[in-house]
């Protein structure tokens, strides 16, 4: 990780969560965050466990204000399908 800025004082940028299902009915299960890079070319990934079924969404963490007049579930999301 000597290229990720994970030091006490940074906090995550991103949030990863496994999917389980589609649409309304989607479950979303968070399984790890990500860091910048120093050169922010890219994302250190740390995650909590790997998941073995469902689809990775990586979301960008909003700040306090934001998530209060957002709704819970995040709406828009790229996914990486799983084999």
């Amino acid at each position: 990780m000597t290229e990720a800025n994970t030091n006490d004082k940074a906090r995550p940028t991103h949030t990863i969560y496994k999917v389980l299902g589609d649409g309304q009915d989607a479950r979303w299960v968070k399984v790890g965050i990500a860091f910048p890079h120093k050169d922010r070319k890219g994302l250190a990934l740390i995650f909590d466990g790997i998941p073995v079924e469902g689809r990775i969404a990586l979301r960008v963490n909003r700040k306090p204000d934001e998530a209060a007049k957002a709704p819970a579930r995040p709406a828009e999301t790229r996914e990486l399908e799983l084999a």
